[in-house]
């Protein structure tokens, strides 16, 4: 009985899937055959335009009988016989006419190809399931039969595409090369009846079948599904041992065999299909079977990997088309993933970290130096310098310092190297790139030795800083005759490096101080070049300095010493500082500058008067044993204000600048405030009436001095000339409309 429904389904397979092909395979054949007579029947009875005389329908039309057309010769046998021509007709060979596909053709041409394939395996898999369940063939049975029927597929689709139906012989065979790889991982993995070098083998075989095939048949679809299975084989039929060697050895020989295929057809798809395969094999490996002592071996394997991809990448960023480029932007993560393995890997043994780095970095400026790719050059750096920060092995003692230092120095000088070679032997003026990469080199190089020498030796943190700023500054005048741009970067790294050393090496005044003196410097420099990156470098110096003043600078130190204290010296500086940057953005004639030189005037006097205020408070913070302490230091802080904002006015007329006398103003304003609505209500007896003539007596001065300014000046006095921002008024002076009244 089971014989008899074997023979049955096979009898049923034969007369309804094999009859059907073959009929198919026929009626196309025979298509192309009548298509071809038709074609040479079409050749034949048109006339010829170069007939002679005696032939043809002008002749017949004069009365002479017309030879019968050919056809009517097989036709009619009374017909009388043409006369034989002076030479043979030679065959027409059919004429190939290239059709384009359209919807109805694509849906019913490869859809339903697609479809009935797809069908015709689940078919096959359902009766192979049923007969298994069914113990109708054994285990080699069933082996055989899968192997024998993808062998078959894969012929019939061969032979089929040979003979012009290409879509539909390249299906066939695609599934029967499917088939063979299920046959195979079958006899190994359910049934064992292979071992795992024959199921290798067998499988390296088929991947090596599919990959002719696809290259005769320039079947993309074919190269996809051997590229694919021979990635896949490892994981079909890999044992349970660690087979490093072997396996990316194979690997390696297969993205060798799949970029040859590619470049050969233009398939460039196939090359991000054995990447992202290479990865995920790279991935499953080392999650599975890494271990510390296979390092060296990984890192050269992933050095081939990452060489073999990077010649794929460049004879893909050479293809023009949507695929070439998306296929380009794959293989570019290549480098980025080989560095981050590299470096996970050399990480925890030092000096491989060492060694590798330097190399990274020496490789990846000599292939981006030529053509120029600044960006691409930035990114190196990076990858370069962001590593270093934690991974350097920090000593116990001294034993990596000098291995740390000199692989720190030898990065930034090979960037330095790059960066000098674009300028002198290029001749070639630097990039918005490279000069940030400039910036990054001299700051990363202060940094990564910063943290390998802090341990060991943390007293040279300051004259670290000022040896790369000095080194800044020689390379800034070298830079000057050679590219202005560059040289005022080189600058402002100096500058940088500078600061850095002052707030690294000094604590207190001295690093307000250097701060101030620098921002000064830089300002100066600015407005020379000019550079506005400069000149807003300069002031935001200025305001570090100045809001570093804040901290403990504000309250009362041990053994105070009125005005004549260390903070006295650094407020005074940096005053100092604020007016001198004033006075350059003053002979610096614009609109902007005159903004930024009144703001310096506004905070110079904020903190002055922040000033005055500290030092009366600490004077009597130590004499709070007397009563009368709290009183006098009241009427103090009111008749100090007053004075300063009355010294700012009178400045303000002296030397005609509007913004000063808004300043003093202002502070008169606020000490009027304080005076009313605090020194009225808490103060009492003498002191109140002391303070209330004192600032009284002060703002009756001031308004004299602003009633003097309105009398006429003499014809004999030549009024002052006018300032940025002011018109010159009746009175002689140079205050706008607004100040003129007041």
């Amino acid at each position: 009985m089971v014989e008899f429904l074997a023979l049955l389904l096979a009898l049923l397979t034969v007369v309804f899937v094999l009859m059907p092909v073959l009929t198919f395979v026929r009626m196309g054949r025979l298509s192309r055959e009548l298509e071809t007579l038709r074609a040479r029947i079409d050749r034949l009875e048109r006339p010829a335009a170069s007939a002679s005389p005696g032939t043809g329908p002008a002749f017949a039309a004069a009365g002479a009988p017309a030879a019968p057309s050919p056809l009517e010769a097989l036709i009619s046998p009374e017909a009388p016989a043409p006369v034989a021509p002076s030479a043979p007709l030679a065959p027409v060979a059919p004429t190939a006419v290239d059709i384009p596909d359209d919807l109805e053709d694509r849906i019913g041409g490869r859809g339903l190809l697609y479809t009935g394939v797809l069908v015709l395996l689940f078919g096959v898999s359902f009766f192979l399931k049923y007969a298994f369940e069914n113990q109708w063939i054994n285990e080699t049975g069933r082996v055989v039969l899968g192997a024998l029927g993808g062998l078959g597929l894969v012929v019939a689709g061969l032979r089929m595409s040979g003979r012009g139906l290409g879509v539909f012989g390249q299906a066939l065979a695609g599934g029967g090369f499917a088939i063979l790889y299920l046959a195979i991982y079958a006899a190994f993995n359910f049934y064992a009846l292979i071992g795992t070098n024959v199921a290798f083998g067998a499988m390296l075989l088929v991947t090596l079948a599919a990959a002719v095939a696809a290259d005769r048949q320039r079947a993309q679809a074919l190269a996809v599904l051997a590229v694919g299975g021979g990635f896949m084989t490892p994981f079909l039929v890999g044992g349970a041992e660690n087979a490093q060697l072997t396996l990316f050895s194979y690997d390696a020989l297969l993205v060798i065999g799949t970029m040859v295929l590619a470049l050969r057809h233009q398939w460039l798809g196939l090359n991000a299909l054995s990447y992202t395969c290479t990865v995920f094999t790279l991935l499953a490996w080392a999650g599975r079977y890494y271990t510390e002592d296979q390092w060296l071996r990984t890192l050269l394997f992933l050095t081939l990997f990452c060489v073999l991809f990077l010649i794929i990448l460049r004879a893909t960023s050479r293809a023009a088309g949507a695929v070439a480029h998306v296929v380009t932007t794959v293989l570019a993560t290549a480098p980025l993933l080989y560095h981050l393995f590299a470096v996970t890997i050399t990480a925890a043994h030092p000096p491989a970290i060492h060694i590798y780095l330097i190399a990274f970095t020496a490789a990846g400026l000599w292939l981006t130096a030529d053509p120029h790719r600044p960006w691409l050059r930035l990114v190196v750096l990076l990858g370069g310098f962001i590593p270093l920060f934690g991974t350097l092995t920090l000593p116990d003692g001294m034993s990596w310092v000098l291995a740390n230092v000199v692989t720190i120095v030898a990065v930034a000088a090979l960037h330095t190297m790059a960066l000098l070679n674009r300028i002198v032997r290029q001749e070639e003026r630097l990039a918005g790139p490279d000069l940030l990469a400039l910036q990054i080199t001299g700051l990363g190089l202060f940094s990564l030795l910063y943290e390998s020498l802090q341990p060991s030796h943390p007293d040279l943190r300051g004259a670290l800083a000022a040896g790369i700023a000095f080194a800044a500054v020689a390379l800034w005048q070298w830079l000057t005759s050679r590219d202005r741009v560059a040289s005022l970067n080189a600058a402002a790294l100096a500058f940088t490096l500078g600061a850095i050393a002052v707030a690294v090496q000094f604590d207190g005044r001295a690093a307000v101080i250097g701060w101030a003196a620098e921002a000064a410097a830089a300002v100066w420099l600015g407005l020379r070049a000019p550079s506005l990156p400069f000149q807003y470098g300069g002031l935001l110096l200025w305001g570090m300095a100045a809001l570093r003043l804040a901290d403990g600078y504000f309250t009362t130190p041990a053994g105070f010493t009125a005005v004549l204290n260390e903070r006295s010296l650094a407020i005074g500086f940096v005053v100092a500082m604020a007016y001198a940057l004033a006075w350059m953005f003053a002979r610096h004639r614009a609109e902007a500058t005159e903004r930024t030189r009144v703001a310096l005037h506004v905070a110079a006097s904020v903190l002055t008067l922040l000033w005055l205020t500290a030092e009366i408070r600490s004077y009597w913070e130590v004499r709070y044993e007397n009563a009368q302490a709290y009183l006098y230091e009241h009427v103090m802080l009111s008749l100090a204000w007053g004075l300063y904002g009355a010294l700012l006015i009178a400045i303000g007329m002296r030397q005609r600048y509007a913004a000063v006398r808004y300043i003093g103003i202002t502070i008169l304003a606020v000490a009027s405030l304080k005076v009313f609505f605090y020194d009225l209500w808490e103060l009492g007896g003498i002191y109140r009436v002391v303070g209330f003539l004192a600032f009284g007596v002060l703002l009756v001065l001031v308004s004299y001095l602003y009633q003097r300014r309105r009398l006429v000046t003499p014809p004999s006095e030549a009024p002052a000339p006018a300032r940025v921002g002011e018109t010159s008024g009746t009175d002689g002076s140079t205050p706008n409309a607004v100040n003129s009244q007041l």
